[in-house]
């Protein structure tokens, strides 16, 4: 007996499908033409009323069915669908449209035709699933359609997609939904294959080393130049390779959950800042891309306003010296002396810190008034002054972001313009009060208990290196290559480090003795060097103290972190983060394993945390 048949064919230059019918009697069943119309092959696929015609350009349908894919960044993705984790792809059922209310209405107007740059731009940049069924009697479409919905939609909403899908798979997996309906199942995926050559190499590259440095992208946007890929689909496959690395899905799934659970509430607690805050700081540090992260705050909290039971002192301060200096005293001749900048300046870092909208709502408030208090007495000294203080906050932001991207992000490297730009700001800054630029940008991200031990080390070359340019001691260049140095060296490290990693848990290998361990470094170096993924020249302590802080995350894992636990003692915790090394966020990954393996809760492991760390 046949159970399926399948056909695997080409679109144009750069499409390919794969065709897939399963059900009863498919002995000799005729389901596929191919035609010519003004001189291109065209595809057409047919089974009890229903069709897709595959043209060069674009695809056509009528009767049943609808299409799915799995979601990723660029995707419409309903609230209904969001707010639910288990919820991974988006369904369309052809001639069915939300009103209101989440109610679904159906229609028997089920044809259609799209452009296969529509598809892969609305839909998955990579490939799309597109099916209809031979169903059993007779119906209007709306009511197949419906049935169709209540039938297979949950499943179609949670099957796991990936690229090397077996499409009978899916088929056999939704077989005993679709079988109570139709007696035949059509499944249609469409695939882009520059997109898929394009993902591919992404795919290799992050997995190396977890980062796309400046040598990787500048080798994408020459595979992407190649394969005539735009901008905008480069920049969505990139977003998705990053969130499907198991670590970073699990902090964007976490930060979605923080997200949901505050839109139940229909508020924001200030408290929540915190969280929000916090998770934000990992997913810089993964160089996970802020517009995923952007994309769900616009989606799951829309206006909603924070709710503080009272306002935090640095607001007070801040709209007390704005109100004051640019309304209430403006007619006495008081104008912003330093004091009150730096007052401003230092609620603004508080505010970024906490990302508190409040403080631009206030700044919005406050210029709006000053306008209206200008065209009022025909006077524009407040709306200059106020013009000022904003031209400081944008200084300011500048330099914040540059500072905090090099720190966070592994192997961000800073452009001359951009440091020259830093070593202008600081100027401006220690002007208004001495050592000012050190207290605002470099005193609080070192303070930044997920600051990883080469951010640090950037931060402190760049913060030094900026001293030295103003003595005369150093070039632009000299700090620049400094830098440079340290960003090669982290790329090393972490490439080091990942190599042994996966080589120990690969042979279950376990060194004992220097000996041992000396081969075991003699052989990494090897080969790595080999595939010219590290200098030859690395000395040897490179290596052993990416095998120390291995040997130190066992420990954590295998002893500290248990006793911790089983305790309930934070201080044990606590004692070794200080002594050990680690990046906080290793720890936090290492915990996040170690619950999902022995199915620890969340209030389990807050005992032995202090202060959210």
């Amino acid at each position: 007996m046949i159970k399926d048949l399948r056909i695997h064919g080409e679109i144009g230059a750069d499409k390919e499908f794969f065709a897939t019918l399963s059900g009863e009697g498919l002995d000799g069943r005729y389901f596929h033409e191919s035609m010519e119309r003004d001189g291109e092959i065209v595809h057409r696929f047919f089974v009890g009323g229903s069709e897709f015609i595959l043209g060069p350009a674009a695809l056509s349908h009528s009767g049943n069915g609808g299409n799915f894919c799995p979601y990723m960044f660029g995707v419409d993705e309903p609230i209904e669908d969001l707010v639910k984790q288990d919820v991974i792809n988006r369904l369309v059922v052809f001639g069915a449209r939300h009103e209101p209310g989440s109610r679904i209405v159906f229609s028997d107007r089920t044809s259609s035709s799209e452009e296969y740059k529509q598809i892969f731009l609305k839909g998955h940049a990579v490939f799309n699933y597109y099916f209809f069924v031979q169903y059993k009697g007779s119906g209007e479409l709306k009511k197949q359609q419906e049935e169709i919905l209540r039938s297979l939609g949950k499943a179609l909403k949670r099957f796991p997609l990936n690229l090397d899908e077996e499409d009978s798979r899916i088929v056999e997996g939704l077989k005993s939904r679709w079988s109570e309906l139709a007696s035949v199942f059509f499944l249609l995926k469409v695939v882009n294959r520059s997109h898929l050559k394009f993902y591919r190499r992404l795919e290799e590259m992050f997995s190396t080393s977890q980062t796309l440095g400046e040598e990787e992208n500048a080798l994408l946007e020459e595979l992407a130049a190649r394969l005539a890929i735009d901008p905008y689909s480069q920049e969505r496959m990139k977003i998705d390779v990053m969130y499907r690395y198991p670590g970073n899905r699990q902090v964007v799934e976490e930060y979605r959950s923080v997200l949901v659970d505050i839109r139940s509430r229909d508020e924001i607690r200030f408290d929540d800042q915190a969280r929000i805050s916090r998770l934000r700081t990992v997913a810089l540090r993964k160089g996970i891309p802020v517009n995923l992260l952007n994309s769900l705050d616009e989606k799951l909290l829309g206006d909603r306003k924070m709710i503080i039971a009272e306002e935090p002192t640095y607001l007070v301060e801040m709209r007390g010296v704005l109100e004051t200096i640019l309304l209430q005293s403006r007619q006495v001749g008081i104008h912003l002396e330093k004091e009150d900048l730096i007052k401003l300046l230092k609620s603004k870092l508080i505010a970024l810190e906490n990302r508190d909208s409040a403080f631009d709502r206030i700044l919005i408030e406050v210029g709006k008034e000053c306008d209206e208090r200008s065209r009022e007495t025909g006077t524009t000294i407040a709306l200059e002054e106020f013009g000022n203080i904003v031209t400081f906050f944008d200084r300011f932001d500048n330099v914040y972001h540059v500072v905090n991207g090099l720190g966070f992000h592994e192997e961000e490297r800073l452009p001359e313009d951009k440091l020259r730009s830093l070593v202008m700001s600081k100027k401006v800054f220690d002007d208004v009060q001495e050592n000012l630029f050190h207290d605002l940008f470099v005193v609080q991200i070192l303070k930044n208990l997920y600051l990883p031990q080469y951010g640090k080390k950037k931060v402190e070359a760049l913060f030094g290196g900026m001293s030295n340019i103003e003595t005369g001691d150093y070039s632009l260049q000299d700090v620049l290559i400094s830098l440079e140095d340290l960003v090669r060296e982290e790329r090393e490290y972490r490439i080091v480090k990942t190599a042994m990693d996966r080589w120990l848990k690969k042979f279950g290998r376990s060194l004992k003795g220097v000996e041992e361990e000396a081969s075991f470094i003699n052989d990494v170096r090897k080969m790595l060097v080999s595939r010219s993924l590290v200098r030859p020249d690395v000395p040897e302590s490179f290596f052993r103290k990416a095998l120390e802080d291995l040997k130190m995350e066992r420990i954590y894992f295998g002893s500290v972190l248990p006793n911790a636990i089983k305790a309930r003692d934070a201080v044990i915790r606590s004692e070794f983060i200080d002594t050990s090394g680690i990046d906080m966020m290793r720890i936090e990954e290492l915990e996040r394993e170690f619950q999902q393996q022995y199915l620890i809760t969340d209030e389990v492991m807050d005992v032995i945390r202090i202060d959210g760390a």
